[in-house]
């Protein structure tokens, strides 16, 4: 994904079974994720990063759900942080 303002970023999209609205759970998931999705940000050179936790859709005919996406960007001094930015 590329942005105007900071350039470009990897995305990493994956399904949960948590609900968006279950921020501290969610939040502890995508930490962990983390950990191994910097490596590839690494890899990349890139500076930016998002993780986008997507619900478990519902419904029959029409399946619908909800995502939310944890944007990380790289500190001045070149380290990462452990959690996303709000």
């Amino acid at each position: 994904m590329h942005f105007s303002a900071s350039g470009p970023a990897l995305v990493l999209s994956y399904q949960t079974d948590l609900k968006v609205e279950q921020n501290e759970a969610l939040r502890k998931e995508v930490a962990d994720i983390w950990k191994d999705f910097r490596k590839e940000v690494d890899k990349a050179k890139l500076n930016d990063a998002i993780i986008m936790a997507n619900e478990v859709p519902s419904g029959r005919v029409i399946q619908t759900g909800q995502s939310y996406n944890f944007v990380f960007a790289r500190n001045a001094d070149g380290s990462w942080p452990e959690e996303p930015s709000k």
